[in-house]
C-alpha cells in the first residue's frame, strides 16, 4: 500500500517512479533517463546503492562524465578505489595521499600548486566541484527516506553536496531501495532522530 501511495504522490507532483529488480535493470533505466535528457555531465552524492550496482562505470562507458561530489567519495573516485567505509569512504587515505591525488588530477583546471594543509585541500576540491555542480545536466542521489504521504525524498548530509546535486541540475534521479519508504512525515521524524545516533553516535 505505501509503495503504491508513494508512487501516486510522486506522479502527482510531476515525477516518475521506476522499479528495478536487478542491478542491470537499474543501470539501464538510469542510463535511458540520462540519454533522454541528452546529458553530458552527471553529479552524484549520497548513494551507496549506486556503488552496489556499479552505476558509475556503466554511465562512463556510455560516454557520460560522472562526478562524485561527497568529498570522501570524490577522493576515492580520483584514486579509482571503492569506498572503504559506508560513512567515511576515504578514511584509509592520508592527507599526503589526498594532496598527491589533487595535484595529479587538478592540474587540468589550472590548479598546479602542491598543497599540504587540510583546509587548502578542501577549498581546492570545493573550487573544482563548484563548476561541476553548476554545469551538471543530471543529479543522482540516494535517499535516507521516501515518504509515502507526500512523495518526498529525504537525504541527510553534513556537506552541501546533497542539496546542490538534487536541486541544481534540471533532472534529479533518486536511487533508493524499497525499505526506505515510510508512511508519513511524522514517521520520518522518528527515524531521523535515530539516524545520526546509529550512524555516528551524534544526537
Amino acid at each position: 500500500f505505501y509503495l503504491e501511495h508513494f508512487e501516486q504522490q510522486v506522479i502527482a507532483h510531476g515525477g516518475q517512479v521506476h522499479w528495478a529488480d536487478t542491478p542491470q535493470t537499474a543501470r539501464d533505466c538510469i542510463l535511458q533517463i540520462c540519454q533522454g535528457a541528452h546529458a553530458k555531465r552527471v553529479t552524484k552524492g549520497k548513494s551507496m546503492i549506486s556503488e552496489e550496482i556499479d552505476l558509475n562505470s556503466a554511465l562512463e562507458k556510455a560516454g557520460l562524465e560522472v562526478v562524485e561530489t561527497d568529498l570522501g567519495e570524490y577522493i576515492i573516485q580520483l584514486a579509482k578505489e571503492p569506498p572503504s567505509h559506508i560513512i567515511a569512504p576515504a578514511v584509509h587515505k592520508t592527507r599526503e595521499q589526498v594532496a598527491e591525488l589533487f595535484h595529479t588530477h587538478h592540474q587540468q583546471y589550472g590548479l598546479t600548486q602542491r598543497l599540504s594543509q587540510i583546509p587548502e585541500l578542501v577549498n581546492e576540491a570545493r573550487q573544482v566541484l563548484r563548476e561541476k555542480f553548476l554545469t551538471a545536466d543530471v543529479g543522482i542521489t540516494g535517499a535516507n527516506l521516501l515518504i509515502a504521504e507526500t512523495g518526498s525524498t529525504v537525504i541527510v548530509t553534513n556537506e552541501g553536496n546533497g542539496d546542490l546535486t538534487n536541486t541544481l541540475p534540471r533532472i534529479h534521479i533518486v536511487v533508493a531501495s524499497i525499505e526506505k519508504v515510510v508512511p508519513t512525515l511524522e514517521d520520518a521524524t522518528t527515524i531521523l532522530r535515530l539516524l545520526a545516533r546509529s550512524a555516528t553516535g551524534q544526537e
